[in-house]
């Protein structure tokens, strides 16, 4: 009996992700979302929502493409999705400058040569 209610509430990965991108990028209630789709709290959905923004910082999810606004005059999501591919486009910076200096730090303080040289013979 109790397998079965704990059963009712396992959501796919794919489902979590419908709901938690139509939270973040298409700009939709929490409350709405979680009642549309007969959640049984809106607190599990903002737990899906902050894990995946987790996942965002740390860059082990992609952004998925925006859709076009319904209306022209709609252009609160399309202010969000800026400041989210600005954020992103940020810490991959930071990564890349990170990952350069180890390779630089390699190169010179253990002396493995790591970057290819120009005008090498393949």
């Amino acid at each position: 009996m109790k397998e079965k209610m704990l059963n009712r509430f396992k959501f796919s990965k794919e489902v979590k992700e419908r709901l938690v991108q139509l939270v973040i990028y298409n700009g939709e209630q929490v409350k709405e979302v979680a009642k549309k789709y007969d959640l049984p709290d809106q607190r599990l959905l903002h737990n899906w929502i902050n894990i995946y923004k987790k996942k965002l910082e740390t860059g082990a999810v992609i952004l998925p493409v925006m859709q076009k606004p319904k209306k022209k005059s709609d252009l609160k999501p399309l202010s969000n999705r800026i400041k989210q591919l600005e954020k992103a486009l940020e810490k991959a910076n930071v990564m890349i400058y990170g990952l350069n200096a180890m390779i630089d730090y390699a190169e010179k303080e253990l002396k493995v040569p790591v970057r290819k040289k120009p005008g090498t013979k393949q």
